[in-house]
């Protein structure tokens, strides 16, 4: 017997596993734990989200209320934002209201899966919101690339459904559509002013003599440079005036510019679901000069004049910048590419347009203008991300499908301006 019990103890042929076996164990758990971790983190931003639409929406209503409408009004509206997800339940929902103060708290109970030996007891994730009438107003600047490339992958009619439904989106955080402002500034190599007054102190005919009062179709170029990537001025020169140009596009049919006119800030959302609809891609891209009317849009000096006052601190500047594509042209230089001597090369025009469109972003993000910037499948990464105000506000867009999602979260963002915590 004895033998027999030293043969056991020397016998190794299984101990591999049995270690294995062992180990096993808490590394299962410990990726368990970090599965409902993850779980929970994805529950507590979706609760967190219908929460704030909730309390956005409810507050438009909340005066005329009964406590019990006004219960089942906040429920709805966050039911409408939150379906649920399979296995959570919503254990804990409560609106409150005082005075013009609302606020909106929810509670919801997630069962763990792999972490369940360590943690037996469902995962509680609470979350709340507040919101108080009469809060932030919003001017918000829409600057979209409609170069020809928008034409491909289906880049073009996503966008103008995604606009459209941001602006519903918008239209349903508000008290009032005086607290939500919104302007178009579609671009390419240059915008479009459509028939304004020709002898206004700020445009100049013979900066490139192109076009005069007679024949000018509304486009406009870059400023003179360091103006081009400036904020808009009060008092113009021959400098900084705004120069006239030939537009880059005509149609056929009708002799007027494929590029869509701007729509300075204003409420009426019809007249701007008309004008983003409109919208047709053609001519190539100067992000530059977009954000610069960008900076023009949300200003009260310049050519469109209808914001408010940057000092005014109750309204937030806002601006979302797209593009899907480099820049390859404005006033001064153009992308050139080709084969030399067997090898394919590009000037270096694309960089020197990349600094202009950098140094506009600076301009407007230290007046207080807040930017979002979305790359929709191609385009340089780097100067958007650059660009953007923080690095969660770039968003990287790989499909048109997903222009949809991206501002509904940027929809979301820019509602968080408007409550008080």
């Amino acid at each position: 017997m004895s033998r027999q019990l030293r043969r056991l103890v020397r016998q190794r042929d299984g101990n591999v596993a049995i270690t294995f076996a062992l180990a096993f164990i808490p590394l299962v758990m410990l990726v368990g734990v970090v599965v409902d971790h993850a779980r929970a983190i994805d529950i507590r931003a979706r609760l967190q989200q219908a929460a704030d639409v909730a309390a956005l929406a409810v507050i438009r209503e909340a005066p005329v209320l009964s406590q019990a409408d006004f219960e089942k009004r906040a429920r709805s509206f966050f039911d409408a934002a939150y379906p649920g997800l399979p296995g959570i339940s919503l254990s804990r929902f409560t609106p409150t209201r005082t005075g013009a103060q609302i606020k909106i708290e929810a509670v919801a109970s997630m069962p763990t899966t792999f972490s369940r030996l360590m943690h037996p007891e469902p995962i509680v994730v609470s979350v709340s919101s507040e919101s108080t009438a009469g809060g932030q107003a919003i001017e918000v600047a829409l600057v979209l690339d409609t170069t020809g490339s928008m034409n491909q992958d289906g880049k073009l009619p996503a966008l103008k459904q995604a606009a459209k439904d941001f602006l519903t989106y918008l239209d349903k955080t508000v008290l009032s559509r005086s607290d939500a402002k919104v302007a178009l500034v579609p671009f390419t190599t240059q915008v479009n002013l459509g028939p304004v007054t020709t002898s206004a102190s700020w445009l100049s005919f013979t900066k490139l003599n192109q076009v005069n009062a007679q024949n000018w179709k509304g486009c406009i170029s870059d400023r003179d440079q360091p103006y081009d990537a400036q904020m808009p001025v009060t008092a113009f020169t021959t400098a900084n005036a705004y120069p006239a140009a030939t537009c880059a596009s005509v149609s056929n049919q009708t002799n007027q510019p494929t590029l869509s006119r701007i729509q300075p800030l204003g409420t009426d959302y019809a007249v701007l679901r008309t004008a983003i609809d409109a919208m047709q891609a053609d001519g190539n891209t100067n992000v530059g000069i977009g954000v610069a009317w960008g900076m023009e849009a949300l200003t009260p000096d310049g050519p469109l004049a209808t914001a408010t006052a940057m000092s005014d601190k109750r309204v937030r500047k806002i601006m979302i910048v797209l593009t899907d594509g480099d820049n390859t042209q404005n006033r001064w230089d153009q992308q050139v590419c080709g084969y030399f001597w067997g090898f394919y090369f590009c000037n270096n025009a694309s960089a020197a347009i990349d600094a202009r469109t950098l140094a506009a972003c600076t301009a407007a993000k230290t007046a207080g203008i807040i930017i979002y910037t979305v790359r929709v499948i191609e385009g340089n990464e780097t100067m958007l991300r650059s660009c953007a105000s923080e690095n969660g506000f770039f968003y990287n867009v790989l499909t048109a499908a997903d222009l949809k999602p991206a501002f509904q979260s940027i929809g979301s963002s820019i509602a968080k301006f408007r409550l008080t915590q």
